[in-house]
């Protein structure tokens, strides 16, 4: 099929990938601008075409590492973080982005976790915190990242269709080889993924290799076991890809002994990983608390020992204590307040 129909007008593929591309290459549904197609569709197009772009509630700027978090709100009132990130190569960025309001893993160590499931996001939602926060970033955003609010893989069609949209030269051009999807384990998805073969890298939330351990800071730990975990990694590996990458949030005292060394060769054997090391971002005060400089040097030297492949991950926004959930569930208990006056008013 290379036509289609819009408005009663017939549209070549090739004309709607150019108003594709113009959408999200200009961030607006101006189409009486000089744009490649007919004059009539043009005009439909402008009068009937309405781009809703999400609202913009915050911008909040770290000082320290010039991160910039982003709090959205969608047609429905319903809230979106996303974070545009500075890369080492300056006037370089990348956008974290939410997948889904709030969180249904409930991490123990996760803000948006303790905000609990709100809903899925749609593609538009997902792909419009990217091409927002890029109109407003002076600089090239070359990447982006599934590791802003909520469980891609609990939203996997929506995930992979934005994912597309963002990589598709007609779309928001970017290389999918620098786009990331995280997982915390949804062991079905991840075999799921593996089977079709998507070109993104995956990152799968690890954080300890003690089955006790994982399973009281990732409470989805007691639905796979680590083994099935392990297995579905390696199947994902053997599928053709270099390495599977970990995400292991460093927290004092709990995952950065020589036991989660240990445990974590064991399970992954042969299988060639990376480790990414992130330091906890609790700003409760009873919270989960991040490893002092010895401790976390320990930690690496251990793993080095051992041969293990790490990346030291920065956790942005640290000054503001902005962890993803927090700009929600700051707002979110706003809003609580503001409602509970009423009431008693």
């Amino acid at each position: 099929m290379n036509h289609i129909k819009i408005l009663g007008e017939t549209m070549t593929l090739t004309e709607a990938r150019r108003v594709q591309a113009h959408i999200l290459g200009n961030g607006h549904a101006d189409f009486l601008l000089k744009h490649p197609i007919k004059k009539l569709l043009q005009k439909k197009l402008t009068e009937h075409f309405e781009l809703q772009p999400l609202k913009i509630l915050e911008r909040i700027e770290d000082p320290t590492d010039k991160s910039v978090r982003y709090l959205f709100e969608s047609y429905d009132q319903t809230l979106i973080e996303a974070v545009r990130i500075p890369l080492n190569k300056p006037g370089c960025f990348t956008i974290c982005l939410s997948s889904q309001a709030g969180c249904a893993m409930a991490c123990d160590f996760c803000a948006t976790g303790r905000l609990g499931f709100k809903r899925n996001l749609e593609p538009w939602e997902i792909v419009a915190q990217f091409w927002q926060i890029r109109a407003e970033a002076l600089g090239r955003v070359t990447g982006a990242v599934f590791m802003g609010q909520g469980e891609p893989f609990h939203n996997y069609e929506n995930v992979i269709h934005a994912a597309r949209i963002l990589s598709s030269p007609s779309g928001c051009c970017v290389d999918a080889k620098k786009i990331t999807i995280s997982t915390v384990g949804l062991v079905p998805f991840i075999r799921r993924y593996t089977e079709e073969n998507h070109p993104y890298r995956l990152i799968v939330s690890l954080t300890s290799a003690i089955p006790e351990k994982r399973a009281k800071l990732l409470p989805i730990a007691s639905r796979w076991s680590l083994e099935e975990l392990a297995d579905a990694m390696k199947a994902y590996v053997a599928k053709g890809n270099d390495l599977i990458t970990l995400a292991w949030v460093l927290i004092k005292g709990m995952n950065t002994d020589m036991d989660e060394v240990l445990a974590l060769k064991k399970l992954m054997g042969d299988t060639p990983f990376k480790l990414n090391l992130i330091d906890v971002n609790d700003a409760r005060a009873d919270g989960f608390q991040r490893a002092d400089d010895v401790e976390r040097n320990n930690f690496f030297h251990m793993l080095q020992k051992l041969n293990v492949p790490i990346v030291r991950r920065y956790s942005v926004g640290n000054s503001r204590h902005s962890a993803c959930g927090m700009l929600s569930g700051k707002r979110l208990k706003e809003l609580h307040v503001i409602e509970n006056s009423k009431m008693s008013s």
